[in-house]
Order: C-alpha cells, then structure tokens, then sequence
C-alpha cells in the first residue's frame, strides 16, 4: 500500500513538474539533439566595435549566443524598479538602467528568464534556460540597430544568492575591462539562487 502511494506520488510529481517546466525541457533535448549547440540565426554582420564611455548607443539591440540558441531582443530604459523589470522580461532580456550598456566601458548586466509556467504570456519565458551549459571561450553578442556589434567571450560562471553577499560576485562586478554579466534563476524553476556569466569584450 505505502509503495503504490509513493509510486503514484512519484508518477505526479514528475509530470507536474514536467509541464510546469515544458520550455526547459524543451530547451534541453533540442541542445542535446543538436550536439550540444542550439542554434540561432546568425548576425549579419560580426565584425567588432571598439569600447568607448562616450559613444551613443541606439536603445535597440538583440542579444545573440548561438551555442545555446539566445536571439532576443535587449530592452533598454527600464528602471530599477522590480515589478517593472519582472514586466518588460515578456519583452525580451532586460538591461539593468543602471549600469553602462553593452560595449560601452565598464560592466553591464542583462537580465533574462530561465523557466516560466506554460501559461506565461511573454516569448522569452525560458530564454535563459541553458544558460549554465556556456563554457569558457564561448561567444556572446550583442548586435546594435544602426549595425554596430559586439562580441563578448565568456569567462566564468558563478551560482550565487541574492540574499547574501557573495565576494566572487562583487569582483565580476567591478572588472576593468568592458564586461557583459547574464543573470538568470537558478535551479531551473525556482527563484532560490542565481546563475551569473561573465564575459569580456574581445
């Protein structure tokens, strides 16, 4: 009786759990039918621009990562406000006001979903969903609207909490060097910690 019980529990956890997390799933058999590479459209143009603190950058931009097929769109001016974070992520990834843009001098930060219900309206609910399969040396771009791309080279990744201070974040914060940081939940369909990756202007 107790292990009929706990096989039929087992039985729903899994499937509750599978369609609550449809899209990472999703997203994890096309990387690993694909060889571990999930593609995205290429950029049409990759050449690289150089980093400036005073250039003007174009508040249209998409976000490329082809290993692990990212093509979304980057919205810019959102604020620091949670709520209005949390609503421009149905959009696409979202930049942190905050901080220098993607490819100016200093350090940006990207936001992005990594699982969302299947009830959730936005596109991009699970954009970040494989985000901890990025290696060292792998790519990252940001393509701008008037054409100028950057290209970024992953460096690290770290799992931290968001309700403490953690060192090796506040060090990835404070590069010299012009740095892109993608920040997403971690694990997959909780809110509990985060996954951060770092990555350098080439």
């Amino acid at each position: 009786m107790k292990l009929r019980f706990f096989l039929v529990f087992a039985i729903a956890f899994v499937l509750i759990f599978a369609v609550l997390n449809s899209r990472f799933i999703f997203a994890n058999i096309k990387f690993w039918i694909n060889g571990g590479v999930a593609l995205s459209p290429a950029l049409s143009d990759l050449s690289k621009t150089e980093p400036n603190t005073k250039i003007v950058l174009p508040d249209k931009a998409i976000l490329v990562i082809d290993n692990i097929g990212v093509s979304a769109p980057i919205v810019f001016g959102v604020g620091d406000d949670a709520k209005n974070i949390y609503n421009n992520l149905e959009k696409g990834v979202v930049h942190y006001s905050s901080m220098p843009k993607p490819g100016m001098d200093g350090v940006s930060i990207i936001l992005g979903h990594s699982s969302a219900y299947p009830w959730y309206k936005g596109a991009y609910g699970s954009v970040f969903a494989l985000l901890g399969k990025l290696k060292a040396g792998d790519k990252i771009y940001v393509e701008y609207g008037d054409g100028r791309t950057f290209a970024f080279s992953v460096k690290q990744s770290i799992i931290f909490s968001p309700f403490k201070e953690d060192t090796r974040l506040a060090q990835i914060e404070k590069s010299e060097k012009p740095t892109l940081i993608l920040i997403s939940c971690w694990p997959i369909g909780t809110n509990y910690k985060r996954i951060a990756v770092q990555a350098e202007l080439e």
